[in-house]
């Protein structure tokens, strides 16, 4: 095996194409000309680009547990498994919040909803977008599903349960996560315990560690060493990575954040970063931030007052001040990770848990 993930991200891009090619698209194409488009957008969807956390996760836990020489080819099998999954996850995610833009590119529903328009077709254009990108994200999910079955197979038949009982609580988990998401934006309901129930199953056991256990499992009983510490650093990189992409949408720019800024404000989305300032502020803020929260119409300026409160009471510092003791626990799992975990994992580890709490966009202070 190499020492860094290059050999794997290069395998994990070329499964990714082969695998939507041949259960998404090559299919869709047989039964009629016209599903082309839709094949397109499944196979962009998937293969354009992406930080590819959940699989460098996997693969890195899988590199902790697994025996020198392993076959990488569970592991890139796997990954390609959650990258699929994330990808359909994304178009129904754009979908429920009615966003135009993905990476920079228009969003799935939001170029369906074109090509619509672009041919004159009858009925309305969003809805259209929005139904057949539901199916497009319906497609890329079972594909997901049908790379997970073949990646479990390379598992021994006594261990494979619990490798397939992890992939299926992770499903629900992040599911919930959204539900519940939606019932506390709805609800209005911004305290900092619903947040952080929101961001354990939506983010930090999505993002982290149901991956990183996954790999774990995969890499079978000699990864049992590592398994708890490395649970230990999954949970604090994943809580500290949605508290860091808090502050992003507040603090940070479309580059450090991959929205436009204030956009969780504007959506109402429960946050701890907003739990801690409703938490904090004086009573005339709180009453100001009532009146942005969840606008879907506020401007720079409301975004910018918004900003100026969670600074102002110290919640930013706060968060940013959690942020810092998870990362300091994480560190202190890898340090404490068994002898015969090898030094680029350790390596790897550590790059992973910088680039998920990097928060040198917060600055002294927000103009």
């Amino acid at each position: 095996m190499s020492d860094n993930a290059d050999e794997f991200l290069t395998a994990l891009e070329r499964r990714l194409h082969a695998s939507v090619t041949d259960a998404v698209v090559t299919p869709l194409r047989s039964i009629d000309d016209g599903l082309t488009v839709f094949a397109e957008h499944c196979s962009t969807a998937v293969t354009a680009g992406g930080k590819r956390l959940r699989p460098r996760f996997a693969y890195w836990a899988w590199r902790a547990g697994s025996s020198p020489g392993e076959d990488q080819g569970p592991i890139v099998r796997l990954a390609a498994a959650l990258e699929m999954l994330h990808a359909a996850i994304l178009v129904h995610d754009d979908v429920i919040d009615g966003s135009e833009l993905r990476r920079g590119e228009p969003s799935v529903r939001a170029a369906l909803a074109g090509r619509h328009q672009g041919q004159s077709w009858f009925g309305g254009s969003a809805s259209f977008g929005d139904h057949t990108a539901l199916l497009v994200g319906d497609l890329l999910w079972s594909a997901a599903h049908d790379e997970f079955d073949a990646a479990a197979t390379a598992v021994l038949p006594e261990h494979r349960g619990r490798l397939t009982s992890i992939f299926r609580a992770m499903r629900v988990e992040v599911l919930a996560g959204q539900l519940l998401e939606l019932s506390a934006q709805a609800a209005r309901h911004y305290d900092a315990a619903t947040a952080e129930r929101i961001l354990r199953y939506k983010t930090s056991a999505y993002t982290v560690e149901r991956p990183m256990e996954l790999g774990l499992a995969l890499a079978g009983p000699s990864a049992s060493d590592a398994g708890e510490i490395l649970g230990v650093y999954a949970g604090a990189v994943g809580r500290a990575f949605q508290l860091r992409d808090d502050l992003a949408d507040l603090f940070g720019s479309f580059e450090t954040s991959g929205k436009r800024v204030g956009d969780d404000v504007r959506d109402g989305k429960p946050t701890e970063l907003l739990g801690t300032t409703l938490e904090l502020a004086g009573a005339a803020d709180v009453q100001t931030l009532a009146g942005i929260v969840g606008d879907s119409t506020a401007d720079a300026s409301a975004i910018a007052e918004a900003r100026r409160i969670v600074w102002e009471c110290g919640a930013a510092e706060r968060v940013s001040r959690r942020i810092a003791d998870l990362v300091a626990d994480a560190d202190r799992a890898v340090e404490d990770l068994p002898p015969g975990v090898d030094a680029s994992s350790r390596v790897a580890l550590r790059e992973l848990l910088a680039e998920c709490t990097d928060v040198s966009f917060l600055g002294e202070r927000p103009d």
